[in-house]
């Protein structure tokens, strides 16, 4: 069996790594429910529901033209959720697991179209077996199935980006008809992750270093205009183009350490730890060794790269770009330097890596693609939606100054959250929450975690002159359990539903 599935890939590599790629993903898409990061979720999914059921969750549609601004987010991406949930509406179809599950789907598919431009960039720059490598690692990389089903800008710009690299890479004369092509999939990919700019510039200089100067203008030219066209909805809203680009951009200027403030080496760490070593070191000494002889396939990816080693705001997300690259180059780099060098070493230390690797990446491959993210929260917000006088409700979180913020698109319900801290003037709070109408006073209260328990819920008790009556408490995943023994500060919170019965 394992004969002919290696003949059948060798035979036929597209479609052989396209299934084994499929599978995961797959898996993915029917078990690994909730989100992942902040944005994923709240920047996409709660906007553009919120925007269908009448309501603007995170206040970015103007409202008083002399008050509203821009926001700094590009309307393409959540703008097609909107009309996917507008759709979705119209049929009659409301619930929101069930609408994500097809949201994963449609991720899923579009995320394969990762892994042919890296298996042709890699065929053209070495050879068959070298690009199966690279193939597989974009397949079966751990970590690609479970972000490939978030809602996540960082993996969406991902594969107009390659395509464009192939089709400039293919042919080297760059016939002005593939440089249209390859400017307007950079521009389409930069409507996604503004970012993208970077790997515009980066190609821009390949094609003005090697003296093309008409191509390089006419792909600038392509590229603008697929963004253009992209950020209409701007002209639509603001009444100008590239409000929410030039918002972005001041934005990101005016708090670059306002989130994280990270040393510039962090990156080298999270790619490393991504892709795990000892091969991911080996791949990225690939990588850099290959930068003369295929600069084309390096620069834009680098120019990328060295901005956000640069920019002090670091989060793991904001690379993934750059990964497919590494995975690309780092095979051909790797696989010169283990052809010229015949040392034993060598071939031990490649042969140890690459069986090492792909031990260690199933078994985190099949951890992870099934996993739940954000369970609790996401189950708490299911089971209120779905209580008949639900109107509501307060989170209690007083053993922290920040709560979790709560995702009401599972609800299917944008009624008020209050959240309970260790910031909050509690008097106030308890006296703001009475002055409301019986219709307007949330019912239901949410604790997370059981530290001192029992004490924060009389201390509750007292605050809003009521009796708390327990319903459910919701476990977080085993990834979020995982995630929390590996690190602390991942939130891992058990959820615990009660009644408020006020007096």
């Amino acid at each position: 069996m394992i004969d002919k599935l290696k003949k059948y890939l060798n035979d036929h590599p597209i479609s052989g790594l396209l299934v084994i790629a499929l599978i995961p993903r797959l898996v993915a898409v029917l078990f690994s429910k909730g989100y992942g990061m902040h944005d994923d979720h709240f920047l996409i999914i709660e906007a553009a529901q919120s925007w269908v059921n009448g309501y603007d969750y995170n206040d970015w549609l103007p409202k008083d033209p002399l008050t509203s601004g821009a926001t700094g987010h590009s309307w393409f991406y959540v703008g097609m959720h909107y009309f996917y949930f507008e759709f979705m509406e119209l049929i009659g179809f409301s619930d929101p697991q069930g609408k994500m599950y097809l949201i994963r789907l449609g991720h899923a598919l579009y995320s394969l179209l990762m892994i042919p431009p890296v298996y042709f960039i890699v065929k053209k720059a070495a050879h068959h077996k070298v690009a199966l490598q690279a193939g597989l690692l974009m397949a079966l990389l751990w970590s690609f199935p479970i972000l490939s089903v978030r809602n996540l800008v960082e993996m969406v710009c991902i594969p107009p980006v390659l395509w464009a690299t192939w089709i400039l890479y293919k042919n080297e004369n760059y016939p002005i008809k593939n440089v249209i092509y390859a400017g307007l999939l950079c521009g389409f990919a930069m409507a996604f992750r503004f970012h993208i700019i970077l790997f515009i510039g980066g190609f821009g200089l390949v094609l003005l270093g090697q003296k093309k100067i008409i191509g390089g203008a006419v792909f600038g030219v392509a590229a603008f205009v697929a963004l253009f066209l992209t950020q209409l909805g701007d002209l639509v809203i603001w009444g100008r183009p590239f409000v929410e680009l030039q918002e972005y951009i001041a934005y990101n200027l005016s708090n670059t350490t306002s989130y994280f403030n990270r040393p510039w080496y962090q990156y080298f760490g999270t790619i490393g730890g991504l892709m795990l070593p000892p091969l991911s070191l080996l791949l990225m000494l690939g990588y850099f060794k290959s930068f003369k002889k295929h600069l084309l396939l390096f620069l834009p990816s680098f120019v990328f790269f060295a901005f956000h080693c640069y920019f002090p705001n670091k989060q793991e997300r904001f690379i993934l770009p750059v990964i497919p690259f590494v995975i690309a180059l780092g095979c051909v780099g790797w696989n010169e330097i283990t052809e010229k060098n015949k040392q034993k070493w060598i071939r031990n230390l490649n042969k140890f890596s690459w069986r090492f690797f792909w031990a260690v990446n199933t078994i985190a491959l099949l951890i992870v693609s099934p996993a739940y993210s954000k369970k609790s929260r996401v189950d708490a917000m299911e089971y209120l939606g779905q209580l008949p006088d639900y109107n509501g409700f307060v989170v209690e979180y007083t053993i922290e100054y920040d709560a979790p913020l709560m995702p009401r698109y599972y609800a299917n319900n944008w009624s008020s959250i209050y959240y309970l801290t260790k910031e909050t003037n509690e008097e106030e709070y308890g006296r703001n929450i009475h002055a409301l109408n019986d219709a307007e006073r949330p019912r239901y209260a949410l604790f997370f975690e059981n530290t001192k328990l029992e004490a924060r819920k009389r201390k509750f008790e007292h605050l809003f002159n009521s009796k708390l009556e327990g319903l459910t408490q919701i476990e977080p995943s085993y990834l979020d359990k995982l995630l929390h023994a590996m690190n602390p500060n991942n939130s891992n919170e058990t959820a615990y539903i009660y009644k408020i019965n006020y007096q």
